[in-house]
């Protein structure tokens, strides 16, 4: 699983979280390495500089329950886009 953090190959630094359609933050785990380079690029487009991170399957739900937070596995070649609100309004863990 792949995620997107604030400083390369470091969970510790924050991992990106989106906001959903409630206000909820929610953290995206990719499968694809491909996807969350396409994810990132749409960040980093409004000036966001995040990293992908590699993570074990095993942490997404002990670091999520952990801090309260939900989160969404994004299967191979699945598309999803960032909401205008997660692009002006930067959320990290």
């Amino acid at each position: 699983m792949y995620v997107l953090t604030q400083k390369a190959n470091d969970l510790d630094s924050g991992v990106y979280a989106g906001v959903d359609e409630d206000g909820d933050q929610i953290v995206q785990f990719f499968v694809n390495k491909d996807d969350a380079i396409t994810y990132t690029t749409l960040l980093e487009a409004t000036g966001q500089s995040l990293y992908i991170t590699e993570t074990d399957n095993e942490h997404i739900d002990r670091m999520c329950a952990a801090l309260g937070f939900a989160y969404n596995i994004v299967e191979p070649g699945e598309i999803i886009f960032p909401r205008v609100e997660t692009m002006i309004n930067d959320s990290t863990l």
